[in-house]
C-alpha cells in the first residue's frame, strides 16, 4: 500500500529580493514498511521537502503540487486537521537537537509530552511509554535521563531523545532531516538502524 505520494511538488519562498525555489518538481513514493532517503546538497531542499509534508512552512512559502498521505491530499487539509496528523500519525525529527529542545524542560517532561498529546494517555503511563521510548533508542540510564535537561546531554544523546519524541505516537510515517549530523561513525550507524 502507497503510504506517501508526492506528485510535481514546488515549494517557493516569496522575498522581497524576489522568488526562492526551495523544491522544484519533486515526485516520490513510499510503501508501507518502505524506507527511503533523500540526499542532496547543503540547501538543496531536502528539509522543506520534509516541512512541505507536515505543513510546518512560514506564511511566505507557497506549497504546490500533491503530497497525498495514504490517499489523502495533505494540501487540501486544514490546519486543525494537520494538527490532528502530526505526531500522531506523520512525525518530523528536526535535524538540530540543540535547538529543538526546550533548554528549561527536562527531556523526560518534553517526551512526556509528546506521549500525552500523541497517544492520550494517562501521566503515570505516559511516564512509563518515556521509558520504554528511551529504552528502544539505546539510551542509558533512561530513569536518570528523565530529569536532565537538554544542556547537560552530548549531541548523540539529544538526537536520541528527538527520536524518541518522533516515535511517541507510533507514527505510521516518520520524517528524519539529518537524524545522523554530527555524530560519531559508531552512533550513526546505530541511529540510521532506528
Amino acid at each position: 500500500m502507497t503510504l506517501l505520494k508526492i506528485e510535481n511538488l514546488k515549494t517557493t519562498f516569496y522575498t522581497r529580493e524576489g522568488d526562492v525555489k526551495a523544491v522544484n518538481r519533486v515526485d516520490l513514493e513510499v510503501e508501507d514498511g518502505e524506507k527511503l532517503a533523500v540526499i542532496g546538497e547543503t540547501g538543496g531542499g531536502k528539509s522543506v521537502l520534509g516541512l512541505s509534508i507536515m505543513g510546518l512552512l512560514p506564511e511566505s512559502a507557497r506549497v504546490k503540487g500533491r503530497i497525498f498521505f495514504k490517499g489523502e491530499n495533505l494540501l487540501e487539509k486544514n490546519p486543525e486537521e494537520m494538527r490532528k496528523i502530526r505526531g500522531r500519525r506523520i512525525a518530523y525529527i528536526p535535524q538540530n537537537p540543540g535547538t529543538s529542545l526546550n533548554p528549561v524542560m527536562k527531556v523526560g517532561q518534553q517526551v512526556k509530552e509528546a506521549v500525552i498529546n500523541s497517544m492520550n494517555l494517562k501521566n503515570k503511563r505516559a511516564g512509563e511509554r518515556v521509558l520504554e521510548l528511551f529504552k528502544s533508542v539505546k539510551l542509558s540510564e533512561p530513569e536518570k535521563l528523565i530529569n536532565q535537561y537538554p544542556y547537560q546531554l552530548s549531541g548523540g544523546t539529544k538526537q536520541r531523545v528527538l527520536f524518541s519524541m518522533g516515535m511517541a505516537g507510533c507514527p505510521e510515517l516518520l520524517i528524519a532531516d539529518e537524524p545522523a549530523k554530527g555524530l560519531d561513525a559508531p552512533l550513526k550507524a546505530r541511529t540510521i538502524k532506528l
